[in-house]
């Protein structure tokens, strides 16, 4: 097995891509089960492909082999097992290659068990989920390739950054894309109601188990990234507000909202149009994290990527999706049929009030984080901003959350008392 073999599966896993986004959606169009049926059968297909590039990754840098660049660079003979494997995506271009790895599980879990999903809703979901993995394919093909090969052969390998040799590599970062791209469901959903057309309690009971378990994965992800700040020599802390951290953070602060929002859609057909949009914010701040950390225009201990052509292809991805998505949901938004009606004072008023706390308590971490890089490209003056700013305004909008928590549950649907 050579590392080319890794390649061609990427380059074929890019073929298959592309099909399984178009074909779908033009048996969509045309009303024909047949095309629909390529949805499943491609995403299945793309995730073999792309498990068998990853495998391929992994050997090389088990065996250490030297000739790949990715391995020389990232590796060495003598060190351990654990810190061979874990180092597959301690780099750029093996954590991009993990990002597009669980990407494509999710897919094909939402085809192998969503069987009893009418068939339009099926394929649409999958052709989204095919389109972002196509997306992300090119940039791993043309900007990261994990398999480049290095001549004349070295020796021996450059080691793994210091500061990435601890088991918590091993868990910490795939915890936390499993958190991110997991969220890329509940897009693919919203994206797909809103070209259908059709949205209800069902569509939200579809939608809430994809989100608790990217929820729970991105929850597990930051405590295990927390507890790897606090042990790891000079840091001695559980939480920084730290660039990085704070992209992370913020899916999970959307994802929260989108929880609670999906349960009152459920339960009530209430807050449809306000969970379609959470949908789509919740992965779009996913793919603004991807950004902010493999761009390389953030200056910290998480990021470790630098070349200008990534950041930019990057935010073209990001462009893409989060443009195209908001643009479609201000298209087709007003022409969904409003949900049901509720009293201030009830269970969806008490979930309307946690949504609007964990939304503007996002936007906050979000202008905290993204305000120095913008400053910076207009006036060019550099500035920081740091714990002082992050714990009093966070700070603030958690103490009426918190004084609410325990009456919310207390109050009956519709209206209370």
């Amino acid at each position: 097995m050579t590392v080319e073999l890794g390649l061609f599966a990427l380059v074929l896993a890019l073929a298959v891509a592309a099909i399984t986004f178009v074909v779908p959606a033009v048996g969509v169009r045309r009303n024909s089960p047949q095309l629909m049926t390529v949805a499943v059968s491609g995403t299945l297909t793309l995730f073999a492909l792309v498990a068998l590039s990853f495998g391929v990754l992994i050997r090389s840098h088990l065996v250490s082999d030297f000739s790949v660049r990715n391995v020389w660079e990232n590796s060495h003979s003598m060190m351990p097992l654990v810190y061979k494997f874990s180092g597959v995506w301690g780099n750029h271009e093996g954590s991009m290659m993990l990002w597009l790895l669980i990407l494509t599980l999710f897919s094909a879990l939402v085809a192998a068990f969503s069987r009893n999903l009418p068939n339009d809703l099926r394929a649409n979901v999958l052709s989204v989920q095919a389109l972002i993995a196509t997306a992300f394919l090119l940039f791993i093909i043309l900007t990261s390739n994990p398999f480049m090969r290095v001549f004349p052969v070295p020796g021996e390998g450059q080691d793994l950054n210091p500061i990435l040799q601890d088991f918590g590599l091993a868990i910490h970062p795939p915890l936390l894309y499993l958190g991110y791209v997991g969220f890329s469901v509940c897009f693919s959903f919203a994206v797909a109601a809103l070209i259908s057309g059709r949205i209800d309690a069902a569509w939200a009971l579809w939608v809430r188990p994809w989100a608790l378990l990217a929820w729970l994965f991105l929850t597990a992800g930051i405590a295990m990234g927390s507890y790897w700040a606090y042990y790891e020599l000079g840091w001695g802390g559980w939480w920084f507000w730290d660039p990085v951290e704070n992209a992370s953070f913020m899916p999970w602060l959307a994802g929260t909202a989108l929880l609670h929002s999906a349960l009152v859609m459920e339960k009530r057909e209430a807050l449809k149009i306000w969970t379609v949009l959470l949908s789509i914010l919740t992965f779009s701040l996913s793919l603004l994290g991807t950004f902010l950390v493999r761009s390389g225009v953030l200056t910290s201990v998480h990021a470790f990527a630098t070349d200008p052509t990534r950041g930019i292809f990057i935010l073209t991805i990001l462009a893409l999706f989060v443009g195209g998505s908001l643009a479609l949901f201000a298209w087709r938004a007003p022409l969904l049929r409003a949900g049901g009606l509720f009293s201030p004072i009830s269970r969806e008023g008490a979930l309307v009030f946690n949504n609007l706390i964990l939304t503007v308590a996002t936007g906050t971490v979000l202008t905290g984080t993204l305000y120095p890089l913008v400053l910076e490209t207009l006036t060019g003056d550099k500035i920081s901003v740091g714990p002082p700013f992050f714990n009093m305004t966070f700070g603030v909008l958690m103490i009426p959350l918190l004084l609410a928590v325990p009456f919310g549950p207390m109050l009956s649907w519709k209206r209370g008392t």
